[in-house]
């Protein structure tokens, strides 16, 4: 049997019920604000990226999901276009065929898959991959780092890509998932760690205020887990 396809909602987050796989933080999380006609950027702070490989740019905590995704949005089909594939062959062709990668990163409950998700409203053809589908485990953090940085250099490089799915409920691998050689954005702890044409971090509201977050997100389900994450989390070495 082939790969699967990577699903576009599939979601078994660490931080969240295992029991309901379509489970949708997004869906439950308020997304205020509106962008006023005329709005600057300034906001957003830019920076090169580690490597010097694409830009990295930080949300403030004051900036709202919507806000944020308003003004990167452009941005975004501006890579797609850049990366539109030629009508030509061989190995000058593959180059042509690679596609851009955007990650996001934050601490746990800074608002990464809702921006993503924002992301994905206001943007066509665009996937979005969560680490919380591969970590495998509570222990994971690293890991899931690593295989994102597999995935965005194989799309980046003009090749489709995989990754076998971690199965919650059970503690094991599940599917291989085939994740197509489309613009990617790529969501999670970890996913900085990935080269990417653009890294955006959110920046960290606060620990009290990121955990009250997660656990009004998800209940009581990841309340057990928030210190163990949590070292993880906030033990990594950012660039």
């Amino acid at each position: 049997m082939g790969a699967r396809v990577a699903p576009e909602r599939r979601r078994r987050r660490p931080h969240g019920c295992r029991h309901r796989p379509a489970r949708d933080r997004s869906g439950r999380e308020h997304l205020g604000g509106h962008l006023r006609p005329g709005r600057p950027m300034s906001e957003l702070t830019w920076e090169d990226a580690r490597g010097g490989a694409g830009l990295r740019v930080t949300v403030p905590v004051a900036m709202s999901p919507d806000q944020a995704a308003r003004d990167l949005a452009p941005r975004l089909s501006a890579l797609a276009g850049e990366r539109a594939p030629a009508s030509s062959h061989g190995e000058g062709a593959r180059a042509q065929r690679a596609v851009p990668v955007v990650t996001i990163d934050g601490y746990s409950g800074s608002g990464k898959s809702t921006l993503a998700a924002a992301l994905a409203r206001l943007v066509n053809g665009w996937q979005v991959l969560h680490l919380d589908d591969w970590y495998p485990g509570w222990d994971g953090l690293e890991a899931g780092g690593d295989i994102a940085r597999r995935i965005a250099a194989d799309l980046r490089g003009g090749r489709a890509s995989s990754y076998e799915a971690w199965d919650w409920e059970n503690g094991t691998t599940g599917a291989t998932i085939r994740v197509p050689l489309v613009p990617t954005i790529i969501e999670g702890c970890g996913a900085i760690e990935a080269e990417a044409d653009l890294a955006i971090w959110i920046a960290d509201p606060g620990e009290d205020e990121r955990r009250a977050r997660a656990l009004a997100r998800d209940g009581q389900t990841y309340a057990p887990h928030w210190q163990r994450w949590a070292e993880q989390d906030l033990g990594r070495s950012l660039p």
